[in-house]
C-alpha cells in the first residue's frame, strides 16, 4: 500500500523526548527530529495510524497543515484562505480552534482565533458552497494556531482525546499521576517487562496498571475505538483495518511479577477497578492492603520498588519529613539488593530520605516541578533491635496499619 507522507508533531513531557523518537523509529516514522517537549516527524497515514494505537510517552499527536510568516491579522487571514481545508474538514463536519500566540504583535489572541475561523469558512465556502460549523464542545477537527513572533504554524490533531486516557481510571481518582507520566518514569528508571516490581504507595494504580499494560504486550490504545483522524476527509479505512487487527493479534506477553499495594482500602478498590477495565487475559498482578511501613518484600533480589509518596500538598510539613525519614529507614534495612526509585516535588523531604541517589531527574507532575530519584540499596546493614521495637510501637499507636505482613506472598 503506497500511502503519502505528511509532517507530524508528538507533543510530550519534558524528558521523555528520546523515549518517543525511539517509538516513532519502531512505528515506521522517518525525519525525527526532536525538541523540547515533543518530537518533530513524518509518517504516512499506516505510521501514524501505528504510532497513535501504540504511543506510551506520547500525549497528542498534531499534524502539520501550513507554515507561513504573519505580522497581522490580514495577513493571518490572507495567507490560511490559501490552504485546502477542503481536504481536512468534512463537508457536514464541524471544527474548533485552539490557539497559542507568543507575539507582540497579535496582542488580542481571540481575534487571531476569530480571523483564522473566517478565513477557513471563507475558503469552504468559495470551493464547496457549503460551509462547515463551529463546535466548541465535539467538534469533528480540532485545528491548532501556534505563533511564535511572526512565524504561524497551522495545525490539526489528529489522537482526539489525550493519548495518556487509557480508559482503565476510575473517576474517584484523587491526585493520580498522568498515564504517559508513570509509563515514561518507570522507563526512565530501567524497569522493563520481565523485572519484579513491587508498587507499595499505588494509591489509583497508574504505575501498575502501566506496568501490567507493558508486560501484556497488547496496544496501549486497545481499549479505544475513535481517533480524530477517523474523521478526516483523506481518512484510509483500509490502513487503519490493518493497523488495528495486526496490533490486537501480534502480542508477546511477558512474564512480569507485580505486587501493588497500599494501607488505604479506598486505594486498593480504584488500582482493582483500573486492572479489571484492563481486562488483561493473563497478568501477574498481585493487590493487598499493606502498610508499606510495616511489610517485608517477599521477592529475589534485583528487583525494583517504586513510589509515589505525599509531596505535602494535603500534609503539614512536619509530618512530610517524618514520612519520608520513616521511607528512608524503611528501604534501607528492608529492601536490601532492591533499587528504589521516588518522585516528588518536595525537595527537603527527599533529602530526609537519608540515602545518597545514584540518579535524579527533573520531571513536572502537573504544575509541580518533581525529581525521580533512584536509590541502590546496597546490602550490609542489619535491621536493629532498637528499630523493631520502635515499628511495633508505631504500629501500636496507628491502628489503621497493617500486621508486617509481606509484599508479594501470594
Amino acid at each position: 500500500m503506497n500511502l503519502p507522507t505528511a509532517r507530524y508533531h508528538a507533543k510530550t513531557l519534558q524528558g521523555f523526548e528520546d523515549l518517543v523518537a525511539d517509538e516513532l523509529v519502531q512505528h515506521g516514522a522517518t525525519e525525527i527530529k526532536k525538541g523540547r517537549r515533543g518530537v518533530n516527524f513524518t509518517a504516512t497515514a499506516e505510521a501514524l495510524y501505528r504510532h497513535c494505537m501504540h504511543a506510551r510517552f506520547t500525549l497528542r499527536v498534531l499534524r502539520k497543515l501550513h507554515e507561513f510568516k504573519a505580522k497581522t491579522t490580514d495577513d493571518l487571514y490572507r495567507l490560511s484562505a490559501r490552504f485546502a481545508w477542503e481536504n481536512v474538514i468534512k463537508k457536514d463536519g464541524t471544527f474548533a480552534i485552539d490557539s497559542t500566540i507568543f507575539s507582540d504583535d497579535f496582542p488580542h489572541s481571540q481575534f487571531a482565533t476569530f480571523r483564522l475561523k473566517d478565513a477557513i469558512v471563507d475558503r469552504f465556502k468559495g470551493k464547496t458552497g457549503e460551509r462547515p460549523s463551529v463546535s466548541k464542545t465535539i467538534p469533528d477537527v480540532r485545528i491548532h494556531l501556534h505563533i511564535s513572533r511572526n512565524d504561524v504554524t497551522l495545525s490539526v490533531d489528529a489522537s482526539g482525546e489525550p493519548l495518556s486516557k487509557r480508559g482503565y481510571r476510575s473517576h474517584k481518582a484523587i491526585a493520580p499521576l498522568n498515564e504517559v507520566l508513570a509509563a515514561g518514569l518507570l522507563a526512565l528508571s530501567g524497569w522493563r517487562p520481565g523485572v519484579t516490581l513491587y508498587d507499595p504507595m499505588c494509591g489509583s494504580g497508574t504505575f501498575t496498571c502501566e506496568a501490567a499494560l507493558w508486560a501484556s504486550g497488547l496496544p496501549v490504545q486497545m481499549n479505544r475505538s475513535h481517533f480524530a483522524f477517523m474523521e478526516w476527509a483523506s481518512f484510509n479505512r483500509e490502513a487503519w483495518l490493518k493497523v488495528r487487527d495486526e496490533a490486537m493479534d501480534y502480542q508477546l506477553p511477558v512474564k512480569s511479577n507485580i505486587y501493588a499495594s497500599d494501607y488505604s482500602k479506598d486505594a486498593i478498590s480504584q488500582t482493582k477497578y483500573a486492572l479489571a477495565q484492563l481486562d488483561l487475559p493473563e497478568h501477574d498482578v498481585s493487590v493487598d492492603q499493606i502498610d508499606f511501613m510495616t511489610a517485608e518484600p517477599d521477592s529475589d533480589k534485583g528487583a525494583m520498588v517504586i513510589m509515589n509518596p505525599p509531596y505535602g500538598e494535603r500534609m503539614e510539613l512536619e509530618d512530610i519529613d517524618a514520612l519520608y525519614s520513616q521511607i528512608g529507614e524503611r528501604l534501607k534495612f528492608h529492601w536490601p539488593g532492591f533499587k528504589a526509585w521516588i518522585i516528588s516535588s518536595d525537595p527537603t523531604a527527599l533529602k530526609n530520605i537519608g540515602l545518597r541517589p545514584f540518579s535524579r531527574i527533573k520531571v513536572h507532575n502537573g504544575p509541580l516541578e518533581c525529581r525521580w530519584v533512584g536509590f541502590d540499596l546496597y546490602e550490609g546493614s542489619r535491621y536493629s533491635e532498637g528499630n523493631r521495637q520502635r515499628d511495633k510501637r508505631s504500629s501500636r499507636n496507628n491502628p489503621s496499619r497493617g500486621r508486617g505482613r509481606q509484599i508479594g506472598r501470594k
